[in-house]
């Protein structure tokens, strides 16, 4: 596992120069391509699932290759977490899923804010190189960039040299047309209202002054705590007088899921993060904690 990143544990920022990333890696083959044929140089892979993170980590201790990380998070926070600005030369998208109804556009990789963040990364003249088979994607993601004034962008129609991938087969055997997309950085981008979370050294436990606690009160109910912080709590599990809850926390769109105790000590309360989950500290779920405190230890009549 050592070409696996862990955002939680890992000191940020990464002390990586130059990288090239590669958002969506798939089956890891064009990541392991590049990586051999430029062994002096870092490459880095972000996925959201486990399954290609796991292919491409069986390959690269198959074959020998140290020059590859990867991690299993969004790209938008991957960038913003991991990454300092201007320490990425490339940003390489292969095929990324155009999310064809308006609804889904902020699941879309060229989204500014996206763009915003990989400009901030980039150094100058750093690109983003960007193949896709659907022009409704190409035409937003230009509209997008140019919003942005940074970049400038050239698009393509390239000649795809073997070996193809499975869907260039089957794309070109149906006679669609493929383009390349490449945003060049020329200056900072302007300045843009993101999403953003803050870590924290150390997550504390709550005490809650009182003899008893009410933990249902929180069982499959939602809530909001502050603008773009809400909860959501499921299963309770009890234990003599000891609980643990099933929660899932969206931090400025950050999400993570995680296990809270509420654990009798004399005359009181503790409420705090299971040790057996591993999150990223944010002042988010410090929050969380004292929110949750105040619901289930309230006097009532």
């Amino acid at each position: 596992m050592q070409n696996y990143i862990d955002y939680r544990k890992t000191q940020k920022p990464l002390e990586f120069e130059n990288l090239v990333v590669e958002i969506g890696f798939g089956s890891g083959d064009f990541l392991i391509k590049l990586a051999k044929e430029n062994r002096n140089e870092i490459f880095f892979g972000i996925e959201k699932s486990w399954i290609p993170v796991n292919k491409l980590l069986k390959k690269c201790g198959l074959k020998k290759i140290n020059n590859i990380y990867c991690i299993r998070l969004d790209a938008y926070w991957a960038f913003q977490l991991l990454f300092r600005d201007n320490s990425v030369k490339k940003i390489i998208m292969n095929y990324p899923d155009p999310w064809f109804k308006k609804s889904h556009a902020e699941r879309r990789l060229t989204r500014r804010e996206n763009l915003y963040v990989y400009a901030k990364k980039l150094i100058n003249d750093g690109e983003v190189k960007i193949r896709t088979d659907d022009y409704s994607f190409v035409e937003f993601t230009l509209q997008e960039a140019s919003f942005l004034n940074c970049f400038s962008i050239n698009v393509s129609n390239p000649t795809i040299n073997e070996p193809l991938t499975k869907y260039e087969k089957r794309w070109l055997s149906m006679g669609k047309n493929i383009w390349d997309i490449v945003l060049k950085k020329e200056k900072e981008p302007i300045t843009l209202k993101i999403n953003e979370i803050k870590e924290v050294s150390e997550l504390y436990p709550v005490r809650i002054s009182a003899d008893r606690v009410d933990v249902e009160l929180v069982a499959y109910k939602e809530f909001k705590i502050e603008e773009a912080l809400y909860i959501k709590c499921f299963s309770i599990w009890k234990k003599g007088q000891d609980y643990a809850v099933e929660v899932l926390l969206s931090e400025n769109g950050f999400l993570q899921s995680f296990m809270v105790t509420v654990k009798k000590k004399n005359d009181y309360f503790i409420i705090d993060v299971s040790k057996f989950s591993e999150v990223l500290k944010t002042e988010g779920i410090q929050k969380a904690l004292n929110f949750l405190a105040k619901i289930i230890g309230k006097e009532r009549s």
